[in-house]
């Protein structure tokens, strides 16, 4: 949906929204034309609606209509369809407006003054880049991730924009920015501080960028010590309990419950036969403990792939790799000691608050 509002929705006038259905939430996304080629950054806007968002529309106030459903195709937001009406508060968010691309680097504008001194401080950004399989399996790991040098932050006078100067940038690459520590100059934090810029070409069409060898982040080795796929050898090749875990369609488990004894020995199988990613996750006692670890896994941005987006915390007990598709892991799991309801989740992105199942330890 394109901002056709002339300003009385916010100050995004000519960008475009697009709404995700799977995550319920709406992106907002700058588009500038280079060399012919259109091309531009992706920032999200507004996320938490009611069920997974199909189509937005102007309302003749120019507040925008959210059409919704999750038939099908679960969604985060829980509704199995809804509509909701976004209105815009007549305040200036502080954002990034827009993300130009330079042929050294790349031109941001923000809604409001930025502070000076922040802004001008390299060290109040960090840039990837990276890019993705294209193939007929579900889904793609990161690949080809690789740091991006941000060399010098000049800020204009008005503090509207900065010019970054970058070493590291790559043409045909998805490039990542985060700043998280920027503010404007009345104290406030950008209320979103990550964008994603796909780089096809450069003003000029000759990149300009200093290339930088030997930062390639891709084929990392991970070891994550609660994924025991072998049998520990103090079982004596037996355990108490063989369990079989698939999936359903709609993101759900093919339980909603699973009983098992305190301190049982448990050969747990985890079946995906769905048509999309999943994997399983033990954690420990308490609702609050299952929301925690499905926000941490969110928060591992690029890196999740590489910890099969399971974050490294004591709330989780077990877990098994990233699933694709018609796969199965077997995980060797030692029940707690502690009676008391558990929680099984998937923790691919988009999955954790929908996709669960109690462990009920007995």
């Amino acid at each position: 949906l394109y901002d056709t509002t002339n300003g009385k929705f916010g100050p995004f006038e000519g960008q475009m929204f697009i709404g995700d259905q799977g995550h319920s939430k709406i992106m907002r996304v700058f588009m500038e034309k280079v060399n012919g080629v259109y091309q531009g950054a992706s920032f999200l806007f507004r996320e938490g609606f009611s069920s997974g968002i199909l189509r937005m529309i102007w309302g003749s106030d120019s507040s925008m209509f959210v059409g919704m459903t999750s038939r099908g195709w679960a969604s985060t937001g829980k509704a199995p369809y809804g509509l909701q009406r976004l209105e815009w508060t007549g305040k200036v968010p502080f954002e990034i407006k827009t993300m130009k691309a330079l042929d050294d680097g790349f031109e941001l504008e923000f809604t409001e003054p930025v502070n000076k001194k922040l802004a001008s401080d390299v060290t109040s950004y960090q840039m990837n880049s990276f890019t993705y399989k294209y193939h007929n399996d579900y889904g793609s790991p990161i690949t080809e991730e690789q740091a991006v040098m941000v060399h010098k932050a000049e800020v204009s006078p008005d503090g509207l924009s900065v010019k970054l100067t970058l070493h590291g940038m790559r043409l045909g690459f998805i490039h990542e920015l985060k700043a998280p520590n920027l503010s404007s100059i009345t104290g406030r934090k950008l209320l979103h501080d990550t964008g994603y810029y796909t780089l096809n070409e450069v003003p000029g069409g000759v990149l300009k960028s200093p290339q930088m060898t030997g930062v390639v982040k891709s084929g990392k080795t991970i070891v994550q010590p609660k994924r025991v796929t072998k049998m520990p050898a103090d079982w004596n090749n037996k355990s108490d309990q063989k369990l079989m875990i698939g999936t359903k369609p709609g993101l759900k488990f093919d339980v909603e419950e699973v009983q098992v004894k305190r301190g049982a020995k448990v050969e747990l199988t985890f079946n995906n036969n769905d048509d999309m990613m999943h994997n399983l996750v033990i954690t420990q006692k308490g609702k609050e403990s299952v929301d925690k670890v499905g926000q941490m896994a969110l928060m591992l941005g690029l890196d999740g792939p590489d910890y099969n987006y399971v974050p490294d915390t004591d709330l989780v007990l077990y877990h098994t790799a990233i699933m694709q598709p018609e796969t199965a892991e077997k995980i060797y799991v030692k029940m707690p000691e502690e009676p008391g309801e558990y929680w099984i989740v998937c923790t691919f992105p988009g999955h954790s608050s929908v996709m669960r199942a109690k462990l009920i330890v007995n």
